[in-house]
């Protein structure tokens, strides 16, 4: 999750208007993030701590995720869970989300999914669309909680309709596989197409497999190589795998029918 757009959301929601007192922190935060980007990281870091010590949560996040990425310290994953245990007591998203990463692959810590469940619902109760869909991911898998695809199919539903293209792939291919009720294949487009749009390699490929078998779409073996192949420059072994199966099949269709063998009829001796 990149810092800057994420976090600028965050803060900007939370900022004060321009009637209301500044929060504790902010001038110190502000002083931080021109210095991170000018790559000021001694001075970074110590306006991100004069801002986290009186309470700024956006500046707690920042440094967990400073000590998460090495970025500009030395990488500390029990410092990171420190500066977002901190965030997470006013409920920041981001930190919430971040936590729940560590906790479920096991960042520092031993692995724990039913706590990253805990920490990516009290983030996903709070609108943040990512939560939503790694909290989705786990209803899926029934890691950490009870195995729920209706749930799981709740909580991409309202991330995709946030246009997080990861949860917009996830809810297409339950229901192209109708793994939550009624197979969809018309729905099931609409959303792979939104989620390659915004990016995503693995929706390209997922869109490809509809157009090469006809499920919800006119049978397109152009569009689908194309969509392969886009998948593919973007580094997706299965998207050259894919590729490589749709020529073979072309090559076999291409290759001419072996002629009858002649029938010789041979006289009684």
């Amino acid at each position: 999750m990149r810092i800057s757009a994420l976090l600028a959301a965050a803060w900007l929601a939370a900022a004060p208007g321009p009637a209301a007192a500044e929060r504790p922190g902010d001038d110190a935060f502000l002083r931080g993030m021109q210095a991170k980007s000018k790559r000021q990281h001694a001075e970074a870091l110590r306006e991100f701590r004069a801002a986290a010590d009186l309470g700024h949560t956006e500046a707690q996040y920042v440094l967990g995720l400073k000590y998460l990425r090495g970025d500009g310290v030395r990488t500390d994953p029990d410092q990171a869970r420190g500066w977002f245990e901190r965030a997470v007591e006013s409920n920041h998203p981001l930190a919430l989300t971040q936590l729940g990463e560590m906790h479920e692959n096991g960042i520092g810590l031993p692995k724990d999914a039913a706590r990253a469940a805990a920490l990516y619902e009290r983030a996903a109760l709070g609108g943040f669309a990512t939560a939503q869909t790694r909290l989705g991911a786990l209803y899926e898998t029934g890691s950490g909680v009870p195995r729920d695809l209706h749930a799981a199919f709740d909580w991409y539903s309202l991330a995709a309709a946030q246009d997080h293209w990861d949860a917009q792939h996830r809810l297409g291919k339950l229901l192209r596989d109708g793994r939550a009720g009624e197979i969809e294949y018309v729905e099931a487009h609409r959303l792979f197409a939104a989620s390659a749009r915004g990016g995503n390699s693995f929706a390209k490929i997922s869109l490809g497999e509809l157009y090469e078998s006809g499920r919800g779409v006119p049978r397109d073996l152009a569009r689908a190589r194309a969509l392969y192949m886009q998948a593919a420059r973007e580094g997706e072994p299965a998207a050259r795998a894919r590729l490589a199966a749709l020529e073979r099949g072309a090559a076999t269709a291409r290759r001419p029918a072996a002629a009858p063998a002649r029938v010789v009829a041979r006289s009684k001796p």
